[in-house]
């Protein structure tokens, strides 16, 4: 995406943040225009209106459903990401304390580089009264199944020791792509660890879903989240899909709508256009994926060769094709994307969602980056129709952004 001012190397404007949000698609906007005008109808009526509106949410669900390897049946339309991690943390916790009561501790396990959707939603049960244990990750950003299988063993054996029989835990969540670093878990092996232990699994799958395959029978997972405006849809709408034999407490309680789990009148322009977006997204994945992570290799490589003291962060192969992202020495990342954006790039110091705080990455720090050089992190996240002048673009412009940003932090 470029706008129409040129820049002093010729170009136009980059936009290289796109784990923070994506445009929405030619495609997907068409798709959606009837649906804000003429084709108005409220999907729960049974007029000929409302009955085409139904027709477009059941089609619009089939689809994506398909693209994840899921039923229909078990896909429920949510405003995003957010509220579905948030729906099936504390549904998950309630379905455990509706089941056991206070016979055992509700427990959550999780990792400590979650997207803050997770990690808020944690300590907001941590405060009701839920245990919730973070799992640590290794200096690429992977969470180890060994350290999940030891975790909840010993949640195993804390209630065998008090005498109750039930699961040592009410959920695990831990994302299938990091948004910040771009490093893939091994996700299929973490499900299979925690129904080893008869809990249910759910993954962030946010930043994953659109841009690498993701079909929830390979992953073996019983729960997990999107959100389309990651995947070139509209903002404000996303999916959470519940394996078929999971089931959480109803989210919005009133009308029928989404099977009586999540009450309230559809989107059904977001819907249609969520499904138009990720059957863009899908159609000729593999070979969309592997040019983007051949451009990315190129940016990566053009700013590493240029400026010294600048490291990658996150796994070097297993990673989202889009993003690239580093550790910069003696750098405020901060001032680097100001100088960044001068220079004709928008680009990120880290997770959108952490904008304006002045702590260090939670996810850099997990992995075990100092704060002082954390401070120094950028992400550039790319689209898939980034051209090959604007990659070259994009290396130098970083490059030299990084070196005007080094200097002016040494005057400070």
């Amino acid at each position: 995406m470029a706008d129409t001012c040129a820049f002093a190397d010729g170009g136009s404007y980059i936009y290289a943040d796109n784990a923070a949000t994506t445009p929405l698609a030619a495609e997907a906007l068409d798709a959606m225009l009837p649906y804000l005008g003429e084709k108005f109808g409220n999907p729960s009526g049974i007029h000929r209106v409302a009955r085409e509106a139904a027709r477009a949410l059941a089609a619009a669900r089939e689809k994506v459903a398909r693209l994840l390897g899921a039923e229909a049946r078990e896909l429920y339309f949510t405003s995003g990401g957010s509220e579905s991690d948030n729906w099936v943390l504390r549904g998950a916790a309630r379905r455990f304390a509706d089941l056991y009561g206070n016979a055992a501790p509700v427990r959550i396990v999780t990792s400590s580089i979650e997207h803050h959707a997770v990690l808020r939603s944690c300590e907001q049960l941590e405060a009701e009264g839920v245990e919730v244990t973070y799992l640590p990750v290794d200096a690429q950003g992977h969470v180890s199944p060994r350290d999940l299988e030891a975790a909840l063993a010993a949640q195993e054996e804390a209630n065998r020791a008090a005498g109750v029989d039930a699961p040592g835990c009410a959920l695990v969540s831990v994302m299938l792509a990091n948004n910040e670093i771009g490093t893939i878990e091994d996700v299929p092996a973490l499900a299979a660890a925690a129904h080893a232990h008869g809990a249910p699994f759910h993954t962030d799958a946010v930043q994953a879903v659109g841009h690498i395959p993701v079909n929830v029978s390979d992953l073996g997972v019983d729960a997990l989240s999107l959100s389309a405006h990651k995947f070139h849809g509209p903002r404000g709408c996303g999916a959470l899909y519940l394996r078929e034999g999971f089931s959480v407490p109803a989210l919005i309680a009133g009308g029928a709508q989404e099977r009586g789990e999540r009450a309230g009148t559809e989107n059904l322009a977001g819907i249609v256009g969520t499904a138009a977006a990720l059957e863009l997204m899908c159609d000729r994945l593999d070979k969309k994926r592997n040019r983007t992570a051949r451009l990315r290799d190129q940016v990566i490589q053009a700013v590493a060769s240029a400026v010294p003291g600048v490291h990658l962060t996150g796994d070097p192969v297993r990673r989202l094709p889009s993003i690239a992202s580093f550790t910069c020495e003696n750098v405020d990342g901060e001032l680097l994307v100001v100088i960044l954006d001068q220079l004709g790039v928008a680009a990120a110091t880290g997770s959108a969602c952490s904008t304006g705080s002045t702590d260090p990455s939670h996810v850099l720090t997990a992995c075990g980056i100092p704060g002082s050089e954390a401070k120094g992190a950028l992400r550039l996240s790319i689209a898939d129709d980034l051209t090959e002048n604007d990659a070259a673009l994009l290396g130098s412009r970083t490059a030299e952004a990084i070196r005007r940003a080094r200097s002016l932090s040494a005057l400070r």
